[in-house]
């Protein structure tokens, strides 16, 4: 198993409103999801800090997932 940040969108069922947040994606080494989490967003060291950042910009440059990718999973 394999993680990496991802921003994924999200839809409000009640009110139809569409949103997007990183979150940590983990799946098979083939590239088959397992589930995701909202994020540690802390380090113990200015420089944890700074790979957060580089991996969250890095997420940026990957397709966006939707939460319907996870239909079959619940949030781990």
């Amino acid at each position: 198993m394999v993680w990496n940040h991802r921003v994924m969108r999200f839809t409000e069922p009640e009110s139809g409103d569409v949103f997007y947040k990183f979150v940590e994606v983990f799946h098979e080494n083939d590239g088959t999801l397992i589930g995701y989490h909202d994020p540690f967003m802390w380090s113990e060291t200015p420089e944890g800090i700074q790979e957060l950042a580089d991996r969250l910009l890095m997420a940026t440059a990957k397709p966006v997932l939707d939460e319907s990718e996870f239909s079959d999973f619940e949030e781990v």
